[in-house]
């Protein structure tokens, strides 16, 4: 049963319980929409989409963030898992190159549900680093668990979050033309351009010494 807008409990303030059970790495248990620069595209569309998440989840929506490393593809997309689960959804975050060994292993996310159950059954799902994932040598486990995942997510107008280095075109070419064409009907594709974060922050850790 769909929970309507008006009755779902809306969380003003996430504990280390809620973040936990979301699987944010703690890297990310700070990040926030308000850190995220509004002047970018990727601003813009992930307050734009919070504004309308009751639409977005209806639809099955979700978003595609795509770029080059340490421009904030992963900070962006947990502050905005967060702000959803805030809104009263269910979210959950795992990592693409774990997605191989939760099919394999079967392991647990609490008493009554496998990983595998959560990350096909939570309401809005964010897999980081697409592409990253190792493939073994042409078999296609890895390219072919994470097709099914998203088939089942999108048939059920599941939305998912996905974080990745590679564009729409590039896409096509690490994984099949019938996974693409899942990603387009169902997600919202943005680039994210910015400063390189790392040197940032390591920039910021040389001033701690000086």
């Amino acid at each position: 049963m769909t929970i309507s807008r008006l009755s779902r409990p809306k969380i003003e303030k996430l504990t280390q319980q809620h973040l936990e059970r979301m699987n944010i790495g703690k890297r990310y248990w700070g990040a926030s929409l308000s850190s995220v620069d509004e002047a970018t595209a990727h601003g813009r569309v992930a307050r734009k989409y919070l504004s309308q998440i009751d639409l977005m989840a209806a639809r099955g929506v979700g978003m595609y963030l795509w770029g080059d490393n340490s421009r904030g593809k992963t900070y962006s997309a947990c502050a905005l898992l967060k702000a959803v689960y805030q809104s009263g959804y269910t979210t959950y975050c795992v990592m693409a190159d774990q997605l191989r060994s939760i099919y394999i292993d079967r392991s647990m996310f609490d008493p009554e549900m496998s990983v595998v159950q959560r990350v096909e059954q939570v309401e809005v799902l964010l897999i980081e680093d697409l592409g990253k994932e190792y493939s073994g040598k042409g078999s296609g486990w890895a390219e072919l668990c994470f097709e099914n995942l998203l088939r089942k997510r999108t048939r059920e107008l599941k939305p998912t979050f996905i974080t990745t280095n590679l564009s729409p075109s590039a896409f096509k070419e690490r994984y099949k033309e019938s996974a693409q064409a899942i990603c387009l009907e169902g997600m919202i594709a943005c680039q994210v351009r910015g400063i390189d974060h790392r040197k940032k922050i390591q920039s910021e850790l040389q001033e701690m010494v000086r």
